[in-house]
């Protein structure tokens, strides 16, 4: 009898030791501010059933951390502590609630920057004087195995002390500073060279964008008011004419072609700055129509004359200083004649419907161009 109960007990302490232990692992983690932590939760699988999970730290549930695998994507201060899992085991006759080992977060101390500036003086844009100076806060909290060391990489300049870096450009995006410790954590900042700013300075041109070879003038001027914050200026136009100090100017072209106009000029910070605009200079050649109809629909009612490519919102005109039209009957009686023609000034008022002649002689700069030919006014649909 005493030796059945004997076996009888043996099998219901097996019985009891038979479930699986629940096991977190790492149990001891560090990491740097802002990385990410990472705990799983495992039993051995030769246990055959199911095991929901639950997630604690410092002994408080984390709600919605109901998986074997509790990830912590940016781990700050507040994160750190003990982490615990706490399972139920179902199997077939059975349903056990196990509870892990203690498994504990820790984090490196943060890097704190105490000092970043900038402590030379603003220079001019295109001058690549910046210097900075940078100085990290000692660690304070969770003590150093050893003292920590620092590496600064400001990611542009040169560095002849890593606190402190030279050379740097002026830029309109900021620049990248990477700070990192004796363990690797690392700390990023932006930092921006500032500049001395030039006055806003704009000009005019006129025409704006095209001139033609038979009267390539242009003016080019800057606002009076701006003199006062500039000095020593000089227009280039890029046919290697360039002319200092003369506002408003007056440039000819001799050349076709398409040429950068700039103002260079010296702001009251000694800062030198260049300001461009484009003008192209081509040929004129001009559309004449051989015939119009002035019968009031609005389509081709008068004698247009047009560039050639640019339509009737360009007054041809502007391709020579001046022009003389003069039109003849078929009997080489003038039956009209203007000087500086203007599209659409006449219209074939007062004459029948026929073929007149015409003879336009255009002035330009560097000579004269003659066009001759007919023209016939037809008022009504033959």
């Amino acid at each position: 009898m005493k030796h059945a109960l004997l076996i009888l007990f043996f099998f219901i302490a097996c019985l009891a030791q038979a479930q699986p232990v629940l096991t977190v692992t790492p149990s001891d983690a560090i990491v740097c501010p802002r990385d990410s932590a990472v705990f799983v939760a495992g039993y051995d699988t030769t246990f055959h059933g199911t095991m929901t999970y639950q997630w604690y730290r410092n002994g408080l549930k984390i709600n919605g951390a109901i998986d074997s695998l509790y990830r912590i994507l940016h781990v700050t201060r507040a994160d750190t502590g003990f982490y615990h899992c706490v399972g139920i085991f179902i199997a077939p006759g059975i349903n056990d609630t196990l509870s892990s080992n203690l498994a504990h977060l820790r984090m490196y101390p943060e890097i704190r920057l105490d000092t970043l500036y900038r402590y030379n003086a603003l220079g001019c844009f295109i001058e690549c004087k910046g210097q900075f100076f940078a100085r990290v806060d000692r660690h304070s909290g969770t003590p150093w195995p050893v003292s920590p060391y620092y590496i600064y990489n400001w990611h542009a300049g040169k560095a002849p002390d890593d606190t402190i870096v030279l050379g740097l450009c002026p830029s309109l995006r900021p620049y990248h500073l990477t700070i990192t410790d004796s363990v690797g954590c690392t700390f990023d900042t932006t930092y921006l060279v500032d500049y001395l700013k030039s006055p806003k300075v704009t000009f005019t041109m006129l025409p704006k964008d095209t001139v033609y070879l038979t009267n390539p003038n242009i003016q080019v001027a800057f606002p009076d008011s701006m003199k006062q914050y500039i000095s020593n200026w000089k227009w280039d136009f890029g046919d290697n004419i360039k002319v200092p100090n003369e506002n408003p100017l007056n440039h000819t072209y001799s050349n076709s072609g398409k040429y950068k106009v700039m103002l260079s000029f010296t702001d009251i910070n000694g800062c030198d700055t260049t300001i461009t605009d484009t003008i192209t200079v081509k040929v004129a050649e001009l559309k004449i129509p051989n015939v119009f109809t002035p019968n009031g629909d609005g389509i081709n009612d008068d004698f247009s004359i047009e560039i050639n490519g640019s339509g009737k919102e360009v007054d041809y005109r502007e391709a020579y200083k001046s022009n003389e039209l003069v039109v003849m009957d078929r009997w080489g009686r003038k039956v009209f004649s203007a000087s500086n023609y203007k599209s659409g000034d006449w219209a074939g008022e007062n004459l029948s419907d026929g073929t007149y002649f015409y003879v336009l002689k255009c002035i330009g700069e560097w000579g004269n161009d003659v066009f001759r030919g007919s023209v016939a006014i037809l008022r009504s649909a033959p």
